[in-house]
């Protein structure tokens, strides 16, 4: 059997005064590491969830400036559709009259030409008709 005597106490506390040194050498170091580690990993934990929502908005807000730009890019683009449509029907407008002018005024210079080869020809055919006569006495 067993028997108790001074060195069961003195195994006793020379265990307490280990597992005493233990816990200030080892294990309370050791803790204070791990604990340590975990608050590294939550803080890396949240400032990548804070990264990630940034990154979403972020992306959300390009997104939307790029449907913005696009659409100003339409618009501006039907803008400059228009406005040269109606530039073009100007310029047709104008050269219609300007045709019309030019057709008017050949319309005219023909009139007078043809006003003036009237009165030659009646001129010239009284002098025919004047030489005809004179030949048909003689």
């Amino acid at each position: 059997m067993l028997a108790v005597d001074a060195t069961l106490l003195i195994v006793f506390f020379i265990v307490w005064i280990l597992l005493f040194t233990l816990k200030k050498v080892f294990f309370k170091p050791f803790r204070n590491i791990m604990a340590r580690r975990e608050e590294t990993i939550e803080s890396n934990l949240k400032a990548s969830e804070e990264a990630k929502n940034q990154y979403e908005t972020n992306i959300r807000k390009v997104e939307d400036s790029l449907k913005a730009a696009r659409l100003a890019a339409k618009e501006t683009q039907e803008q400059f559709t228009a406005d040269a449509l109606r530039e073009k029907e100007q310029m047709l407008l104008e050269i219609g009259q300007e045709c019309r002018a030019k057709v008017n005024e050949a319309k005219e210079q023909l009139e007078k030409k043809v006003e003036e080869l009237k009165k030659d020809l009646a001129s010239e055919s009284k002098v025919l008709s004047e030489k005809i006569e004179q030949r048909l006495i003689h």
